[in-house]
C-alpha cells in the first residue's frame, strides 16, 4: 500500500504547477511594490534635498540683487540690466521691479522710486530623482521701501495737538491727504462762523462744534460727541454721540456711534540737527548763522543759499524775540529754505508774502524746535524763549513755494492767509477769517511723521525696510 501512494496519482502535475506560479507571482508583486516603494522613498529623500537648495538659492538672489541696490549703478550694469544672476552654486536669477507710484514696472530704481520688489528664482545643485521634480526650483518674493537722501514727504496736511478753531469763509483743501488730513490729536475741533469749507477728511480725539455753515466733505471720526447745528458731513460720520440724534440729512453718508480712539500718529520731537538736511545728492544743506538785530530781520527781496538754488538753513535760534520783518515783506525764494528760530511772531506786519525768484519750485520751512524730553510723544514749548508761530495779517505762500510749519507752540493765522503745504503745531491753534489751504506734501528731515519716529541719515539711495517677504509659485 505504501508503494503504491509513491507513485503521482494522475491529476495532481496541474494542481503543483498552479502552486508554484501563483508562489512566483506573489513574490514577484512583493519585489515590485518594494522596488516601488525604494524608488518612491529615493524620490521624496531627494525632494526634501533639492528643495532646501532650491529655496537657499532663491534667499541668496534676494540677498544678492539687495546687496548691489546699495552700490550707484550696480543694477544697470548687470549683464541684463535690472537681473542679478548667478555663474555658478548656488543657482539663481533674481528680477529687480520698481513702483514710482503707479504700479510694478521690471527694471532698476529711479529717483520716483518708493519700493523695489526681488523676485527670486533658485535651482537646485542636486535635482531631485524618480520624475519628482517640484523641489528643482524655488521662487521668493521680497518687496522693500527704497529710500533717498533729502527731505521725504510725510505727515497729515494740518496735524494740531490741542484745540483747534477755524472760522469766517475758511477753506481747507485737503482731499488729497486722506482719512487723517487734518488731525485734532488731543483737543476739540470747533468750526464756527460763515461758510466754512473742510475738502476732504477730519480725525478728531475730542469733540467737533459746527456753528455757522459749515460743511466737511469727506468722512468724520470724532471720539467725543459731534454737535453738528447747521453744518454737514457728506461722507460718514463715527463718533460717541451725535447731536441732533438722528443727525439726518446733514450726514450724507452712514452715521456709526462708537467712542473707541481709532490709531494716529503721535508727535515727535523736531530738533535743530543741521547735519540732517541733505539734498536729493547726499550733500548738506548751505547754514548761515544770524544774531543780531539787523540779521534777524527778514527784508524784501532774493533770498536762498550762496550758490544759485543750493538749499540753506538759516539758523536764527539766537534772535532774542525770533524772526522780525517790516511792515511789506515780499521774499522771493532762491532756493529751498529752512529757518530755525524760537518764535515766528508778526504782529504788526501788514503783510508777508513768499514766492519763487523763478518758475522753479522751492520748499519752505519754518521750524521751531520741540527740545522736550525724547519720546515723550508730546509738544513741549517753553513760553520762557518760544512762542508761537503768530500772523495778525495777510500771509501769503504762492505757488509754486511749498511750506511746512512745525512748532510744538500754537499757530495763530488771522485775517487771511493763502499756504500750500503742511502745518503742525503743539498748542490751541487758530485759523480765522478767510483763511484759504492747500495740502502739499512735504514732511522734515529726520523724522517720519507718519510713524511718529525719527529716521536714519542716509547720504545714497538704497533699500530700506523689508515690508512683506513669501515663497512663490513659478510664473
Amino acid at each position: 500500500m505504501f508503494l503504491k501512494r509513491l507513485v503521482p496519482v494522475r491529476g495532481e502535475d496541474g494542481a503543483a504547477l498552479a502552486a508554484v506560479l501563483g508562489a512566483f507571482a506573489i513574490g514577484l508583486l512583493l519585489t515590485t511594490l518594494i522596488m516601488s516603494s525604494v524608488v518612491q522613498g529615493l524620490g521624496w529623500s531627494t525632494f526634501s534635498r533639492a528643495s532646501i537648495q532650491s529655496h537657499a538659492a532663491a534667499d541668496a538672489g534676494i540677498v544678492a540683487a539687495r546687496t548691489g541696490l546699495y552700490s550707484a549703478g550696480n543694477c544697470n550694469s548687470q549683464p541684463t540690466a535690472g537681473v542679478y544672476a548667478s555663474t555658478g552654486s548656488p543657482a539663481y536669477s533674481a528680477k529687480v521691479e520698481r513702483n514710482d507710484g503707479a504700479g510694478w514696472v521690471v527694471g532698476c530704481p529711479t529717483v520716483k522710486t518708493s519700493q523695489v520688489r526681488i523676485t527670486s528664482i533658485g535651482t537646485a545643485e542636486a535635482p531631485a530623482v524618480a520624475g519628482v521634480s517640484a523641489g528643482d526650483t524655488s521662487t521668493v518674493e521680497a518687496v522693500y521701501q527704497y529710500l533717498h537722501p533729502g527731505v521725504n514727504p510725510s505727515g497729515s496736511a494740518v496735524y494740531i495737538h490741542g484745540d483747534f478753531q477755524v472760522d469766517a469763509n475758511s477753506t481747507f483743501d485737503i482731499s488729497e491727504a486722506g482719512s487723517n488730513g487734518l488731525l485734532v490729536k488731543d483737543g476739540n475741533f470747533t468750526c464756527d462762523k460763515n461758510n466754512s469749507v473742510i475738502n476732504g477728511s477730519i480725525l478728531v480725539l475730542g469733540d467737533l462744534v459746527f456753528g455757522g455753515k459749515c460743511n466737511v466733505t469727506g468722512s468724520a471720526v470724532v471720539t467725543g460727541s459731534a454737535k453738528l447745528n447747521t453744518g454737514r458731513i457728506d461722507g460718514d460720520l463715527t463718533a460717541g454721540s451725535v447731536d441732533p440724534n438722528p443727525p439726518g440729512t446733514q450726514v450724507g453718508g452712514t452715521y456709526t456711534q462708537s467712542s473707541v480712539v481709532p490709531p494716529s500718529p503721535d508727535w515727535v520731537n523736531l530738533t535743530y540737527k543741521p547735519g540732517d538736511w541733505l539734498t536729493s545728492d547726499g550733500l548738506p544743506f548751505e547754514v548761515q548763522t544770524v544774531t543780531s538785530p539787523g540779521t534777524c530781520k527778514l527784508s524784501s527781496g532774493n533770498m536762498g543759499g550762496t550758490s544759485p538754488g543750493y538749499p540753506l538753513i538759516l539758523n536764527a535760534l539766537g534772535c532774542v524775540g525770533g524772526i522780525s520783518l517790516n511792515q511789506n515783506t515780499n521774499i522771493k525764494l532762491t532756493s529751498d529754505l529752512v529757518i530755525f528760530a524760537n518764535k515766528f511772531d508778526f504782529p504788526s506786519t501788514n503783510s508777508l508774502a513768499f514766492s519763487s525768484s523763478s518758475s522753479a519750485g522751492h520748499r519752505l520751512w519754518f521750524i521751531t524746535p520741540d527740545n522736550g524730553p525724547v519720546g515723550d510723544k508730546a509738544p513741549t514749548c517753553d513760553y520762557s524763549y518760544q512762542g508761537d508761530f503768530s500772523i495778525k495779517n495777510t500771509l501769503t505762500i504762492s505757488p509754486p513755494i511749498a511750506a511746512l510749519l512745525y512748532t510744538p507752540c500754537a499757530f495763530d493765522g488771522k485775517n487771511g492767509f493763502t499756504w500750500q503745504g503742511q502745518i503742525i503745531a503743539g498748542g490751541d491753534s487758530y485759523a480765522e477769517n478767510n483763511p484759504s489751504f492747500t495740502y502739499v506734501p512735504i514732511g522734515a528731515a529726520g523724522v517720519d511723521f507718519n510713524e511718529a519716529t525719527v529716521t536714519p541719515i542716509i547720504t545714497k539711495p538704497q533699500p530700506g525696510a523689508l515690508i512683506t517677504m513669501r515663497d512663490r509659485s513659478v510664473g
